[in-house]
């Protein structure tokens, strides 16, 4: 069985990746895939029409959607997303050849996997919605408190995030899709899932399970 090619899988996903070398940046890798999967998600479900029209006369809003655009353009240029990570581990079930692989992306799988349990143990009983605050927030919390370890992704620090965040809380009725998500709670989600992050040590698991990862 021929081996399926590493590009075939990336190629589809991130156009220049940028691949950190040091366990305390692939911390910070696994929080920007976090936020590109969101926030991918989020573009797809949004209507274009109603958000023209939501948006066309209100510059605050305005500034907030072309802000997240471009840094979801950024993101995609620069990290993968979850959907590679599922690929990667399903199709190493296919191809040995891509055991390799998934063994030098498992760190970035755990931290992922440690931001994306706090979530669901957040929403536990619920179905699981991750308001697009959300990713600012965790973003703010993490670049304005951990400088030394986004220095590899230097488009994060052409975001004003405090301006982004103000902008969102004074125009959050153009953002939420459901009244009971409050920025109160947002704030302390964030919170917890970058001190989950942060706090977390990674430890090589010989006996890894593949499995698919819920997002």
């Amino acid at each position: 069985m021929s081996a399926i090619p590493q590009n075939d899988l990336m190629s589809n996903n991130c156009i220049k990746r940028i691949k950190p070398s040091l366990l305390r940046d692939v911390k910070t890798e696994a929080l920007l895939v976090f936020a590109r999967t969101a926030l991918e998600r989020y573009f797809r479900e949004l209507d274009a029409a109603q958000t023209e029209a939501a948006c066309e006369s209100d510059e605050s809003a305005v500034y907030v959607y072309t802000e997240l655009k471009k840094l979801l353009g950024q993101l995609q240029e620069s990290v993968v997303n979850v959907d590679y990570l599922i690929n990667l581990v399903q199709s190493s079930k296919q191809y040995p050849g891509l055991k390799l692989l998934v063994k030098q992306e498992e760190p970035l799988m755990d931290y992922y996997d440690v931001m994306a349990q706090q979530v669901r143990n957040h929403f536990a009983g619920q179905a699981v919605y991750l308001p697009v605050f959300l990713v600012v927030s965790v973003l703010a919390e993490w670049v304005l408190g951990e400088e030394k370890s986004t220095h590899i992704y230097p488009f994060l620090q052409e975001i004003d995030f405090l301006e982004l965040i103000g902008q969102f809380e004074s125009k959050r009725e153009h953002f939420y899709q459901d009244d009971t998500c409050k920025i109160s709670e947002i704030h302390e989600l964030s919170f917890k899932i970058v001190e989950k992050l942060k706090n977390y040590k990674y430890k090589a698991n010989k006996t890894r399970i593949s499995k698919k990862r819920k997002r």
